[in-house]
């Protein structure tokens, strides 16, 4: 009798396949960030502007480790810290001109792999996949309160 399958399991084969899927057309878009990359511009991306607090509460990572991901970023001219008004002991991140075009690229590219990733599967059981997922989302962020 075959083994059941696991939730991280079938977790960890869609990461990993979405993942060998999804580079390859980044790479020939000249879009190369690193995961942690990614996720910081889609932060900024997401509200415009961020701190670095907001950026490690996204991330999930120390305030070191954003700031040199913010630092490669801002090398890359993709991001530019400016003074926050609110707060003048910190800064806020922002897109620059060249990574609002790169995360306009990556947002194409992203909007195309979705619909081929999903061709077949109707509007029902994609509901029930966001839901499903949001759940285990939620139940793994408790894990960790």
């Amino acid at each position: 009798m075959p083994k059941s399958r696991s939730i991280h399991e079938v977790a960890f084969r869609l990461s990993y396949d979405m993942g060998v899927q999804i580079r390859p057309r980044m790479v020939d878009s000249d879009v190369s960030l690193a995961p942690q990359q990614l996720r910081t511009m889609r932060r900024v991306w997401t509200t415009g502007q961020a701190t670095l607090a907001d950026i490690c509460a996204t991330l999930k990572r120390d305030k070191g480790q954003v700031t040199r991901i913010v630092d490669e970023l801002c090398e890359l001219d993709l991001l530019v810290r400016t003074p926050n008004p609110n707060d003048g002991r910190s800064k806020l991140v922002e897109l620059t001109r060249r990574g609002t075009k790169v995360f306009e690229t990556i947002e194409r590219i992203e909007e195309e792999f979705s619909s081929e990733l999903i061709e077949g599967i109707s509007k029902e059981d994609l509901a029930a996949f966001f839901r499903v997922s949001d759940r285990l989302s939620e139940n793994m962020r408790r894990m960790n309160e």
